[in-house]
């Protein structure tokens, strides 16, 4: 195993203060900031210690509130909303210096069987056709010449299938996707898997409903962040296998963008969603 993807692995893991108290750390996924996958993960762990073992997340409905720092912990309070025989509940607030940075309710279930349906995944190349998203950016002129922005923690295989340069972007279709895993095999334990879903959840959705505008998050003149996150975990997959991850831009205005998600594995089954609203203002001249 890839010592960036332990690195990834022991900081999902938190560290427990007390009862319902949970400590976690910086994971560098982006160069000098928080990645949002980081507090999503982060917050599910912390809710997942505090739930019967029988029970397995699916699905959270979440705010971020305030940007994250880089150099102070981060501190998870979990609490107990309620407890069925069914369904659990709870409520997670992540804090920075006495801030509360994101807030998150999560729903927990019992396994059970019911009717089953889905959509199908989409007509897509497989992973080997394109390349590693983050060797990509690292390979453009402009990262060249600024090795402090280069993309150094990689303990993923992301590989978009809609690329797009960074720099110099033009409209494209907000119908895109990755290919997404990690980079090694790990252990398997079922919720660690969906742990790193909710990390992988928060890659490059926010720029599917920019691409129609020729715009990405790179663009110097988008003052963008991501306002609320969701995901529904609707079957079992492992995280360090493809995952085919659709984006869909669905709306922009008033200053935002509305994004929804998909996750199917390599033989089509849909194993998850998701949603994400966004800042987008643009920059006055």
């Amino acid at each position: 195993m890839t010592e960036d993807l332990k690195t990834l692995l022991h900081a999902l893991s938190l560290e427990k203060a007390d009862e319902g108290y949970y400590v976690g750390h910086y994971i560098p996924a982006i160069p000098n900031h928080v990645f949002g996958g980081q507090v999503v993960a982060q917050a599910m762990s912390a809710a997942i210690q505090e739930v019967e073992d029988d029970k397995t997340i699916h699905s959270l409905h979440s705010y971020f509130l305030e940007p994250g720092k880089t150099d102070v912990p981060f501190h998870y309070h979990v609490e107990k909303i309620r407890d069925g025989r069914s369904f659990s509940t709870r409520h997670v607030k992540a804090m920075q210096q006495d801030r509360t940075i994101y807030s998150v309710t999560m729903s927990f279930q019992r396994i059970e069987d019911g009717v089953a349906f889905q959509t199908d995944m989409p007509s897509v190349e497989p992973p080997e056709n394109f390349i590693n998203e983050a060797d990509r950016w690292n390979s453009h002129p402009f990262i060249q010449q600024s090795p402090e922005r280069q993309i150094k923690f990689q303990p993923l295989e992301v590989r978009h299938t809609g690329p797009i340069d960074w720099f110099s972007p033009t409209p494209s279709s907000p119908e895109t996707g990755i290919w997404i895993k990690t980079k090694d095999r790990i252990n398997d334990d079922g919720h660690v898997h969906k742990i790193l879903l909710g990390y992988f959840s928060d890659t490059f959705l926010y720029g599917a409903s920019l691409r129609p505008h020729g715009l990405t998050f790179n663009s110097p003149k988008v003052q963008g962040t991501s306002l609320d996150h969701a995901v529904w975990i609707h079957d079992d997959f492992r995280a360090d296998e493809w995952l085919f991850y659709q984006h869909s831009g669905i709306w922009t205005g008033r200053a935002r963008g509305l994004n929804f998600g998909k996750f199917y594995t390599q033989d089509g089954r849909h194993v998850a969603s998701s949603s994400q609203e966004g800042l987008v203002r643009l920059k006055q001249a």
